[in-house]
């Protein structure tokens, strides 16, 4: 009895193993990807391209990002071998020098899941989903961390013109 047992869980692991391999290069398949980049090598990648509405693309453009490229997304891990989401190709990445970037995955009308990747960090992804307003208020802030320490302009957003303004980094 306890043979059978074993075959039956080494059975049931292996079709799952199965199932995985050929399941999520499937699902990776089925959506592209829009990439953005702005004039600091920063970019935004949101799939899937097709659920991109007006109000996001047009978000994105008022920060001063272009969008520059789409293809098929791809299944990637962090820069440490943690968090896994679709995104663009790692040669995409290096293509465009790209080192830091946002990744949003459309779920519906105003929901939206919100990564991060940079090297240093790896790839963080929230799992609470967010709003229009919140993505708008969270950009700016996640593209001014990117910049760190270097005295850089800062993005704000004021009566939906954007604003460069100089900023000050205290030590």
């Amino acid at each position: 009895m306890g043979y059978h047992l074993t075959i039956m869980k080494y059975l049931t692991s292996l079709a799952t193993g199965i199932a995985l391999f050929f399941i999520i290069p499937l699902q990776a398949w089925g959506y592209d990807y829009q990439l953005y980049k702005n004039h600091e090598d920063f970019a935004i990648v949101v799939f899937p391209k097709k659920y991109i509405d007006k109000e996001l693309d047009d978000y994105i453009a008022s920060i001063s990002f272009k969008a520059i490229e789409s293809g098929k997304a791809v299944m990637r891990r962090g820069s440490k071998n943690e968090n896994e989401s679709l995104m663009m190709p790692l040669e995409v990445q290096k293509k465009h020098s790209i080192e830091k970037f946002i990744v949003i995955q459309v779920l519906g009308r105003n929901e939206l899941l919100i990564g991060i990747y940079d090297p240093e960090w790896g790839l963080t992804l929230p799992s609470t989903p967010h709003r229009m307003d919140a993505l708008k208020k969270n950009i700016p802030k996640t593209l001014n961390i990117f910049r760190g320490g270097n005295p850089q302009r800062q993005t704000r957003l004021q009566n939906h013109h954007l604003i460069y303004a100089a900023v000050r980094v205290d030590s």
